[in-house]
């Protein structure tokens, strides 16, 4: 399809609506996260201060919205990152208390699955069905996490001087991207890595976004990668996976606004797991006033949607789609939690 046809694809998502938006966490949201249930929307989001809200938004329907939040503590520091395994019945959380937990929603409660308790700032990017995980840490390594067997670190190895902020894994399985702080994207094999090693290891490709990253994610069909960069851009890279050496311009350079500032959590783009009209697509918060998400094409790099509406009254630094539907989630520096989608 083209372009207009896309855009009239997203052009129902709205915000106009007050019982868009409900308080979920007490403090400034880290992240967030959406249940992959067809039928219901579930909104999570985990604050700097520990905490992990969980929004029964309710069904697709205006008549059954509900503002029912559930609250928990199983963090004593920030939530940086929050997942659902493919199947809905657990939420993992990880935190800079250097903690992983996992959210049985069944029994309604919070279990450790891995510690480390030195110190480091934990960040959980990929997970292979609720069975295994990548972590990276404030110091730059990257950590693989085997849950099916006793939470047995597989792989341990120091990939940056510097803080990682994402960790990245191609569809392929092998190709991996590490992102933060060092203001270099790098792509390594895991093939060629071994298991515990900390020395030697060494990147197939890299780019230099010149300053840091907030985070570098592969698309979920693995041709693209967006970068949200303090260099104030948006860089797709085409085909990075397959790429050699040094990766001097990205297919699409988008001008963005990611000066957040000291009080509001930096913005990260991503994307959401199925093609819309054939064209893979991304999420991101915007400085833009009024208040705006923003849903970019990852083909041409223009954008698709500017998502504004009554729900939608300060910055939405953390965004995500929902897994199986066109619904957008996006968390803010008050605990706010605000829900875009068709309700036609």
């Amino acid at each position: 399809m083209g372009f207009e046809e896309i855009k009239n694809e997203l052009s129902d998502i709205s915000l106009d609506d007050e019982t868009c938006v409900a308080k979920v966490t007490p403090e400034r949201i880290y992240s967030v996260a959406c249940h992959p249930s067809p039928h219901h929307i579930i909104a999570c989001a985990g604050d700097k201060t520990g905490h992990v809200g969980i929004w029964n938004f309710g069904q697709f329907r205006s008549d059954t919205v509900s503002d029912n939040v559930h609250l928990f503590k199983p963090h004593g520091g920030a939530v940086s990152h929050l997942v659902w395994n493919h199947s809905g019945i657990t939420l993992l959380s990880c935190s800079y208390d250097g903690s992983v937990r996992a959210f049985d929603a069944n029994k309604q409660v919070f279990q450790e699955i891995f510690a480390t308790y030195d110190d480091s700032d934990m960040y959980k990017d990929k997970i292979g069905d609720g069975k295994c995980f990548f972590l990276s840490t404030s110091e730059g390594s990257v950590m693989h996490v085997d849950l099916r067997s006793n939470a047995k670190v597989t792989f341990n190895g120091v990939l940056s001087e510097k803080k990682i902020n994402t960790v990245s894994l191609h569809p392929n399985g092998y190709a991996m991207a590490t992102a933060g702080l060092s203001t270099v994207v790098q792509l390594w094999d895991l093939r060629n890595m071994g298991t515990k090693s900390n020395k030697g290891h060494k990147p197939f490709a890299w780019q230099n976004a010149g300053k840091s990253i907030n985070s570098a994610y592969f698309s979920p069909g693995g041709s693209g990668m967006v970068t949200t960069t303090m260099s104030n851009n948006l860089d797709i890279l085409k085909d990075a996976h397959t790429s050699s050496g040094l990766i001097k311009v990205p297919e699409h350079r988008i001008r963005h606004d990611n000066m957040t500032g000291r009080w509001l959590s930096t913005f990260m783009a991503r994307w959401y797991n199925q093609p819309v009209c054939g064209e893979e697509v991304f999420v991101v918060g915007s400085m833009q006033k009024p208040r705006t998400i923003e849903i970019f094409s990852g083909r041409s790099g223009k954008v698709l949607r500017e998502i504004r509406g009554e729900a939608l009254t300060a910055v939405a630094s953390r965004c995500c789609f929902h897994p199986n539907r066109l619904v957008v989630v996006g968390g803010n520096s008050s605990g706010r939690v605000t829900v875009a989608f068709d309700r036609s």
